[in-house]
């Protein structure tokens, strides 16, 4: 799954910067109970493998928040305003996301 995972996300973090005109320097596929994904200030983006268990827009739209950050490296409204350019509907992806990532974190071990 995490190599799927890296092959699947890298290919949307590919896709994703150049239509912003960034680029980033690698991306470390992570397994995180609490955290989706991250960008460094080397440009290195971090992302969950559980994403992969998550809708495509919603995959997409974590995928387009750690791109945005490699531009606007904050939570201002110049990067929401990018976010929104690219998933116009970021705040419903982050509410499935709010609503559902227990279901996408939890694995047998947690029984």
């Amino acid at each position: 799954m995490r190599r799927e995972a890296r092959d699947h996300l890298e290919a949307r973090a590919d896709h994703f910067a150049e239509q912003m005109n960034v680029k980033y320097d690698k991306i470390e596929i992570r397994n995180q109970r609490t955290k989706w994904g991250s960008c460094s200030t080397t440009g290195t983006l971090g992302l969950n493998w559980r994403l992969m268990m998550a809708p495509p827009e919603v995959i997409d739209y974590i995928v387009i928040h750690e791109v945005a950050h490699l531009r606007e490296a904050n939570h201002s409204s110049e990067f929401w305003s990018l976010v929104a350019e690219y998933d116009p509907e970021n705040e419903e992806h982050a509410e499935w996301l709010s609503e559902n990532s227990s279901r996408l974190i939890f694995t047998p071990d947690d029984l």
